[in-house]
């Protein structure tokens, strides 16, 4: 009788265990397809992200928004012209709301600035393009990259974000001269040049990603953003 009680007992220890080491793999299963799960989900909407933010101009709501103005077209005060001491560039100037802003693209040439495809002649006409990181120190001394709340002040100023890329592309009132000088990816490839412009912003999202101003060639409207701050985009510096 003892023997017997003894097999049962060995068996429903033996079932037991089976039964936990089940249950344990099952779980670490479940993690598992959890985790591939999410990661395929965050690669899609990265994927997505990506394609709207690169390709379509769909607006979002400013972080820092400002009235627009209905009253009279902006007034601004004629142009000027800075000399970056650091390399004898020229840069137009405009002020805009009190406030003085390159009227092109910085082309200072830092250790990971880029020229759009490798040449040279497109810094010239575009300025260069450059990280996030890059960007933050690229300005002249006394002239700083423009937080989202300043990018909002002109982008108001010029009929808000539905009418201000016709001001500020080139041709448009506010001699802003926006050229379409595309992007380079994290990944190495550029593109979009003579389609659409794109400006960093110093205002940060997280460890990874910052803001970014979109201009087009095909709307009137200006896209506000964030991205990876691996991707290289253009500069315009507005001064302290």
């Amino acid at each position: 009788m003892k023997t017997l009680i003894t097999v049962i007992v060995v068996i429903f220890l033996m079932l037991l265990g089976f039964w936990f080491y089940l249950d344990h793999k099952c779980t670490e299963n479940v993690k598992a397809n959890q985790l591939a799960i999410e990661n395929a989900v965050e690669h899609a909407i990265d994927s997505v992200n990506r394609h709207n933010v690169l390709n379509h101009p769909i607006q979002r709501t400013h972080v820092f928004p400002v009235k627009e103005k209905k009253a009279a077209p902006a007034e601004k005060k004629p142009g000027n012209v800075f000399v970056d001491d650091r390399d004898g560039q020229q840069y137009k100037t405009i002020e805009v709301a009190g406030r003085v802003w390159m009227a092109q693209n910085l082309n200072f040439k830092t250790d990971n600035s880029l020229c759009f495809d490798g040449n040279e002649d497109y810094c010239k006409k575009f300025g260069s393009l450059y990280t996030w990181k890059d960007a933050t120190t690229s300005c002249p001394n006394g002239w700083s990259l423009p937080n989202d709340e300043e990018w909002s002040q002109l982008i108001n100023y010029y009929g808000g974000i539905w009418k201000a890329g016709k001001e500020l592309k080139i041709g448009g009132s506010s001699d802003f001269n926006v050229l379409m000088a595309g992007f380079h990816d994290k990944d190495g490839a550029y593109d979009k040049k003579d389609v659409s412009s794109y400006f960093w912003s110093v205002t940060e999202q997280n460890e990874n990603y910052a803001s970014f101003k979109g201009i087009y060639k095909s709307v009137d409207n200006v896209g506000t953003y964030t991205y990876t701050k691996a991707d290289a985009f253009s500069v315009r510096c507005i001064k302290d």
